[in-house]
């Protein structure tokens, strides 16, 4: 492979003279958490995504676990989630000691297929969580229609959609809670921190007491700071501008790697407004040595990689040494689907076939613009039509 300059991608999250002055005024205020920056916030972003409530909370995986803990998930309960997707789509299942129920995946946005996902529910269902991976919707419409098929609450994993919409309607209001990150590579990004999403008074009522412990209820110490709230207004106020770099990029990404006989630039269904927290790629065939192709386009700069390996081969779900907390598939009083299944031998087909080797992502935040674009896809097709 011939040896090329390396360009210096743009580095994600920009901070500028609006964020110094958000953070300074929390300075300035004496005032450091869960105060009247966290409120604006809430208030804003519930009224950005159209929902009635929202709660701002220390990161999305606190998120998931109280989203669980106001439905009462608990001991022998199963929790139907995407096997593909952060750890946390899935381990916050077991902070409520209840069990992972792993469904298989479609090949279009690559969130749970709706059909699997309706053979998974039986009576011990309490929930659903579905991820709306890369900024990619799932099949959210079809998804949400078999949650209220059978009662079962429905939790929307945001952390990588946020500006996301199906058929004009913002992700985040097809379940029963969302959950969005803030977290430092998010598209608003406050260093860490996570919002709920809901509108059902009595759930919003419940997570805003489960955040601040001492409650009657086992409660917890999950509050946002007010450097997250007030620099996830300036995030908030500037989103939609970069959700449009940001397929623009995709688009143009496409566009240069159109005819490409080995990689697919994937970029949503119609009716959608897909917004790349990272745009994916699909491997096409077999291909050679694409852990040195990989390695040798991030030694010249691009951010491009492998996604993650599938979530029921985590050692989470297939430890070595049981631990003090004891594994819930494994408590004498349950018969569930996993009573007596190994979860690294779950036979999820569409999931073995595409993760790990066969979807890419590459990173096409602000300021990438053309430049960038242009020097991946001359790098990407040279490489990968040898």
């Amino acid at each position: 492979m011939s040896t090329r300059d390396p360009l210096v991608w743009p580095k994600w999250p920009l901070y500028d003279s609006e964020e110094y002055s958000a953070v300074r005024r929390v300075i300035k205020s004496n005032q450091l958490y869960a105060s009247v920056e966290v409120k604006r916030f809430e208030d804003q972003y519930a009224e950005y995504i159209k929902c009635k409530y929202a709660i701002g909370l220390g990161n999305a995986t606190q998120g998931l676990h109280l989203a669980l803990a106001s439905l009462d998930v608990g001991v022998g309960d199963e929790v139907i989630v995407t096997p593909y997707s952060w750890i946390s789509s899935a381990s916050c299942i077991l902070m409520q000691n209840a069990i992972p129920i792993f469904c298989d995946i479609e090949s279009e946005s690559f969130g749970l297929d709706p059909q699997e996902l309706e053979r998974k529910i039986t009576e011990k269902t309490k929930a659903i969580i579905v991820v709306h991976m890369f900024g990619y919707p799932a099949k959210i419409l079809e998804i949400s229609a078999v949650a209220r098929k059978y009662g079962v609450p429905l939790i929307e994993d945001a952390s990588h959609a946020h500006g996301a919409k199906v058929g004009g309607v913002s992700i985040g209001n097809f379940g029963t809670i969302s959950v969005f990150s803030l977290h430092q590579r998010k598209a608003i990004s406050v260093g860490d921190g996570g919002i709920v999403c809901t509108n059902q008074k009595k759930i919003f009522n419940k997570i805003r007491k489960l955040r601040s412990f001492g409650d009657e209820e086992l409660s917890y110490n999950y509050r946002m700071t007010e450097f997250a709230g007030a620099l996830g207004q300036v995030g908030l106020s500037k989103l939609d501008h970069h959700n449009k770099i940001r397929h623009s990029n995709a688009h143009l990404l496409a566009k240069l790697l159109a005819g490409q006989k080995n990689l697919k630039v994937l970029l949503g269904r119609e009716d959608e407004d897909t917004v790349f927290y990272a745009v994916l790629i699909e491997v096409v065939g077999d291909i050679n040595d694409l852990e040195s192709r990989l390695a040798y386009l991030q030694s010249i700069g691009i951010p491009i990689c492998k996604t993650w390996d599938p979530l029921h081969i985590h050692p989470h779900f297939n430890p070595r040494k049981v631990p003090a907390r004891g594994l819930p598939w494994k408590h004498v009083d349950y018969s569930g689907l996993m009573r007596n299944t190994s979860y690294s031998r779950l036979n999820l087909p569409v999931t073995k076939k595409y993760c790990p080797n066969r979807l890419l992502e590459i990173y096409v935040h602000p300021p990438t613009g053309t430049k960038e674009i242009s020097f991946a896809a001359k790098n990407i097709k040279l490489l990968f039509n040898k």
